[in-house]
């Protein structure tokens, strides 16, 4: 049965594509998503969107429908840079992501572009996790920390280096661990991620975005250092740590969203 939940100002598109998540797949204008242990169809029509497999609770939370976007979005508007980025995607949400999920799909980020790091999640997936099924459609969840290290074919995964690091990080953490996290303030939560196995700055950043609530955390990325320098520094070499305090005074507490927005407005307009 296909439900239906009305979402003003909202890009179902360009929150799912905007590379924050990884588990989609699409098949015209329909994506099927899989994440914390289920699979649900989902399609957007004006402002409507046309659901199965899921539950309107679910989707608000996950897609974070709940919040004042728009005043959201008058907030970040601080800059001219980010007035083009806002007026270009006005629909783009952050995604509010399982915990374990997200940190174990960026851990599989590291050094790849956005198809290599589906793929990788996926064997991984295939390889050690529960069946899931929407239909005729069979799929895998994310294996739970005790799966990891234990029946993984490594060869078939193809996670190389990051392989380590998956089975280090599951002995270290669990979801309780992470979801205790959000006690903690943003410096001390980072700090505490920082202390997992291959988990630098920018992941760490990216697991309290789109999974702990932590709306100040700004991912320093690729395409955010060079956009950052060159549009707000004029192509200034300017060091990373100088970059982040930049971010943290000019953008504020919802330098995450504001990130968010930069990122996905400067892959599609690279800045000269």
């Amino acid at each position: 049965m296909t439900l239906r939940l009305r979402a003003p100002l909202f890009s179902l598109r360009h929150t799912l594509e905007c590379g924050q998540f990884f588990r989609f797949t699409k098949a015209e204008e329909t994506y099927l998503v899989q994440t914390s242990g289920r699979i649900f169809s989902i399609r957007q029509q004006g402002d409507v969107l046309f659901y199965r497999g899921t539950d309107e609770a679910f989707l608000v939370r996950f897609f974070r429908l709940d919040e004042d976007h728009r005043a959201l979005l008058k907030e970040i508007d601080c800059d001219p840079v980010m007035h083009r980025a806002v007026l270009s995607y006005p629909g783009l949400r952050l995604i509010r992501q399982d915990p374990w999920e997200c940190l174990i799909s960026f851990l599989c980020s590291s050094a790849k572009a956005i198809p290599h790091i589906r793929i990788i999640i996926e064997n991984l997936c295939r390889s050690s996790g529960e069946k899931v099924v929407f239909g005729n459609y069979v799929g895998y969840g994310f294996p739970e920390p005790d799966r990891i290290g234990h029946s993984l074919q490594w060869e078939s995964i193809r996670a190389g280096f990051r392989a380590r690091y998956l089975i280090e990080t599951s002995r270290s953490i669990d979801r309780e661990g992470l979801l205790n996290l959000k006690s903690q303030s943003y410096p001390a939560a980072k700090a505490s991620l920082t202390r997992l196995p291959g988990v630098g700055k920018k992941v760490a950043d990216c697991v309290l975005l789109y999974s702990l609530d932590f709306l100040e955390a700004f991912p320093l990325d690729t395409w955010t250092l060079r956009g950052l320098r060159k549009v707000y520094f004029k192509g200034k070499q300017v060091p990373e740590k100088g970059l982040e305090e930049f971010a943290r005074s000019h953008f504020g507490p919802l330098g995450g969203y504001a990130q968010l927005y930069l990122y996905h407005y400067w892959r599609h307009h690279p800045p000269q």
